[in-house]
Formats: C-alpha cells, structure tokens, sequence
C-alpha cells in the first residue's frame, strides 16, 4: 500500500514514529509531504516542515518514503529550487499550502513545472467561512481554471475546501466538515469526472467525513471515481483503511485506491 499523504515532524512524531506506523498498517510507502509559507509567521495555524527534514527521512528511509518538496512559488528563484530538488530525488511537490488563490500567477507557473518534470501536486484547499482562519487556495472554481490552463500537470485535491465540494448544497454550509445527506450537482464529482488531471487524496478529516456523511452517496461515488481516489492518512490513523475495508469494495478497486494509482502517478516508481 501507498498512503499518499504523511509528514514528519508533525504532530508529535518522528520519522521513526511514521515507519513503525507504516508498518503496523502494512503501508510499503508513503509520500513524504513539506509545508513550506514565506508568510507562515502571519498564520496562526502554520506548523514549518521543512524539505531539508524531507530530504533527511527520505536518505534515511529511501525504499519507503517519496519525498515531495512544497517550495512557496513566491519565492525568489522557486523554479530552480524545485529543479534542484527534483536532481535530489524528490518526486512531487506539496503540500502546497498557502493563503492565496488557487490560480495564483506564480502558483501556476510551479503548477506547469511540475508538469515538465512528472511531479504530481498535492494541494490543500481550506473553506472561506464565517469566523474560520483555515482557508487556504481559494477557490474551487480557480481549481478548475488550473486545469484548464495546466492540462499536462496532475492535481491531487485535499482538505476541506475541496471535500466540501462532494454535495451540490456546499455553499449553503457555513460548516468546515459539513454533514448529513449529499445533494445532486456537487462541483467535485463533475471536476473528477471531466478532468483527467485531477485526483482526490481521501485523507484527513475532510476526506474522512465527505466518505462517512452519507453511506448510500459514498458508495455510488466510489462506483463512478474509483479510478480518481488514493489512500492517505494525514496523521498516524488506521482510520482510513477501516473506512475502505468496511466497505467490501471489490478487490480490483482497492488495489487501485490503496496503491495502484499512486503508484501510476510517480516517476520511474
């Protein structure tokens, strides 16, 4: 198995917390995520993972971790920091996670970089609600326009802001992590079904709760997207695979969601 979406250093853990954890799940490997913000110190909830700590577990750990490297585009030169991490190893970039839009002009110019070199971009969209400090790339209707305009790029969706997005009512939630049944005309499974490029990492409690909010929606849409879903966690939980094995998905369908489409998404893995 591959979980697509683990830190170091985050949470209270090591590096050697995440392989124990890894292995008591039975994960092979894992994508190795930084979190990377010039303008951190204005973000209350802001928590620095360094690439160097990536850099670091991964020459430690390179038969299990992939190492991503999340490089704040507004960085001078962050093109050809990205380049020369990429001459390192590094095989993806995230998490990005910053308080701009989604189609930020220098975004996007990393957004087609990543594109050049094969690296998959995993980004975390937080909700623009009342009384909540969580909001990160805004906006999903911006995500579309990145797909437009980055075709050759792979986008891997997570966080609130984009799993809210499963039901057609999500603008009328003033909730992080809405809950109850999911309404027709939801923007993400029209965004899975119309763009090749765009995968939804299920990890976290958003992707945890759009999957557990409404049983007989999850199971139609696990039926349509299947091919679009990949395994993650976020965190040192079993929760994420509880979910997937209760479902009694067929087993062509985890392999896919547990392993086979990250795996497909990877440079020479």
């Amino acid at each position: 198995m591959i979980d697509v979406h683990q830190h170091t250093n985050w949470q209270g853990h090591k590096t050697k917390d995440l392989i124990a954890h890894m292995d008591s799940l039975g994960v092979d490997k894992a994508w190795l995520l930084s979190w990377e913000a010039i303008d951190g110190g204005l973000d209350p909830n802001y928590h620095h993972l360094s690439i160097n700590s990536v850099y670091k577990a991964y020459k430690e750990y390179p038969d299990r971790l992939i190492p991503f490297a999340g490089v704040d585009p507004r960085r001078e030169r962050a093109e050809e920091i990205l380049k020369e991490w990429a001459e390192k190893g590094f095989k993806g970039y995230g998490e990005q996670k910053l308080r701009i839009c989604i189609d930020n002009p220098d975004a996007v110019r990393m957004y087609r970089l990543c594109g050049e070199l094969g690296f998959p971009v995993l980004v975390h969209m937080g909700a623009d609600l009342p009384g909540l400090r969580f909001w990160y790339n805004m906006d999903v209707d911006g995500l579309e326009r990145v797909l437009k305009r980055c075709p050759e790029t792979i986008l891997v969706g997570h966080g609130p802001g984009f799993w809210r997005e499963i039901s057609g009512d999500a603008d009328e939630s003033t909730r992080n992590y809405p809950k109850g049944p999911i309404t027709p005309g939801g923007k993400l499974p029209r965004l899975l079904g119309e763009y090749q490029n765009l995968y939804a990492d299920i990890s976290a409690g958003s992707g945890l709760n759009a999957l557990t909010r409404d049983p007989e929606f999850t199971d139609k849409f696990i039926a349509e997207h299947w091919r679009k879903l990949l395994y993650g966690t976020d965190g040192l939980t079993s929760d994420h695979i509880e979910l997937l094995k209760n479902l009694s998905l067929e087993e062509e369908i985890f392999q896919a969601i547990t392993h086979k489409t990250a795996a497909s998404l990877i440079k020479d893995e």
